[in-house]
C-alpha cells in the first residue's frame, strides 16, 4: 500500500522546491499527483497533518485524489482549512484519537474603495462555494449548515468531526471518550498560516540559480505579476499579456528594494558564517602546531585539501603510529643481518695480580705500627 505524507503548509509547486531545499514541511499539488501516479491504481493512504493554506492549490490537489482510480484512505493527525479539502476527497478518513479538524471561510487580504473591497467580499463568497461543495458531498449536511460551520471557525474534536461526517472513524479504533472542543487549545487561527511569498521564492530562485551551487529539481520559472493571497492574485501596475513576464535578477531587485535588502542579508550572514568557520580552523590547527611538522601544518592551513586542528593531530598519530612501527622492524632487520644474535657472553677476563697504590699504602701504615 502507499503512503502520501502530506505535511506542513499547502503552497504552489513553483513554491514547493525553497520548502524541500531548507529542509522544511509543505505539500503541493505534485507530490500528490506523482503519490498517486507511482501508487498505480493500488490502494493508498494520504497521512495529514497540515494547517493549510492557499486554497486553489488545496482545490488541485482535491481533483487530483477524486480521479484517481484506485482507493484513497485519508488518515488525519491535523487538517485545517484547505488541508480539510483533502480528507474530503478520500474515499474513507479516519483520525487519530488525538486529531484536530478544522473548517472556515475563505479568507484573503485587499486594498483599495469601497468598491474593491466589496468586489474582493464577493470573490471569497464564490470561492467559499467551490468549498461547500465538496464538504456537503462528504458529509451529506445542507449548504446552510455547512455555512453556519464554517461561520464560526469550527475546530472538532475526533469525535465532533466523526459526528459531523467529516470523517469516518478512528485510525486505531472508537477510544469512547468524548472531547469536547471548547477544552480545546484552538486560539491558532488557521488562516495566518506562513507561506513563503511568492515573490521572495521567486527571487530566491533566481539568485541560486547564478550561484556555483547546484539546487535539485529546480527551473527558472517566470515571474508572476502580482502577489498570490490565498488563490486571489492582486493586480499589479504592470499589464502584460498572460499574466507573466521574464526578468533578470538584477531587474527583479532594482523594482523590489525589500527583496534586494533580504538578499543582501542572507549573503552577509553566509559570508560573516563562513570567515568566522576558517578563522576557527586555523586557530584549532595553530593549537596543535607544536606536536605535528612545519610541513604538515602548512598544507593542512593552505594545501589543496584543508584540514582543521582535530583531523590533522589524528593523522599525525596514525603516521606516527606507522613510523614507529616501521623502524622497529628495520631495527630488527638490521640486528639479524649483522649476526649479533650469535655472539655469545663469553667469561670476564681476568689480568695478572697487581698490586696497587692503596695497597702500598696499608703495608706502610702496618709497618709503622710494628716499630712503636
Amino acid at each position: 500500500m502507499k503512503k502520501i505524507e502530506i505535511k506542513g503548509p499547502i503552497v504552489s509547486n513553483d513554491v514547493g522546491w525553497i520548502y524541500n531545499y531548507f529542509g522544511m514541511d509543505a505539500a503541493y499539488p505534485n507530490l500528490i499527483k506523482e503519490g498517486l501516479a507511482d501508487a498505480a491504481g493500488d490502494d493508498v493512504v494520504i497521512e495529514i497533518n497540515s494547517p493549510g493554506g492557499v486554497c486553489v492549490y488545496g482545490y488541485e490537489m482535491y481533483t487530483a485524489i477524486k480521479e484517481y482510480e484506485g482507493r484513497v484512505t485519508a488518515h488525519v493527525i491535523s487538517a485545517m482549512s484547505a488541508a480539510t479539502l483533502l480528507v474530503c476527497a478520500s474515499d474513507e478518513a479516519l483520525i487519530s484519537d488525538t486529531g484536530i479538524f478544522m473548517i472556515h471561510n475563505a479568507q484573503s487580504q485587499a486594498s483599495g474603495d469601497y468598491r474593491d473591497m466589496e468586489m474582493e467580499a464577493d470573490a471569497l463568497k464564490e470561492f467559499n462555494a467551490g468549498i461547500i461543495n465538496a464538504y456537503v458531498r462528504k458529509t451529506g449536511k445542507s449548504r446552510e449548515e455547512i455555512q453556519a460551520l464554517m461561520d464560526k471557525d469550527s475546530y472538532m474534536s475526533p469525535q465532533t468531526a466523526i459526528e459531523n461526517g467529516f470523517v469516518d472513524g478512528y485510525i486505531f479504533g472508537d477510544p469512547n471518550q468524548k472531547v469536547e472542543p471548547e477544552a480545546l487549545a484552538t486560539k491558532i487561527v488557521a488562516a495566518d498560516v506562513q507561506i513563503i511569498p511568492e515573490d521572495k521564492a521567486i527571487a530566491l530562485r533566481q539568485m541560486l540559480s547564478q550561484l556555483d551551487k547546484p539546487v535539485e529539481n529546480m527551473e527558472i520559472a517566470p515571474v508572476q505579476i502580482g502577489e498570490q493571497k490565498n488563490g486571489v492574485v492582486a493586480d499589479s501596475d504592470k499589464s502584460i499579456e498572460g499574466g507573466k513576464v521574464q526578468m533578470t535578477l538584477q531587474e527583479f531587485l532594482a523594482e523590489n528594494p525589500e527583496a534586494l535588502a533580504e538578499v543582501d542579508a542572507m549573503k552577509a550572514e553566509a559570508k560573516a558564517e563562513g570567515a568566522k568557520a576558517e578563522r576557527d580552523r586555523i586557530q584549532s590547527l595553530d593549537k596543535i602546531a607544536a606536536t605535528v611538522t612545519a610541513e604538515a601544518l602548512n598544507d593542512a592551513k593552505y594545501g589543496e585539501n584543508p584540514l582543521d586542528g582535530p583531523t590533522l593531530a589524528y593523522q599525525a598519530m596514525v603516521e606516527g603510529e606507522k613510523l614507529a612501527t616501521a623502524y622497529m622492524a628495520a631495527a630488527r632487520e638490521d640486528s639479524k643481518e649483522s649476526g649479533v644474535d650469535e655472539v655469545g657472553m663469553g667469561e670476564p677476563y681476568v689480568g695478572e695480580q697487581q698490586t696497587d697504590e692503596s695497597d702500598e699504602l696499608a703495608g706502610h701504615v702496618n709497618s709503622l705500627k710494628g716499630e712503636n
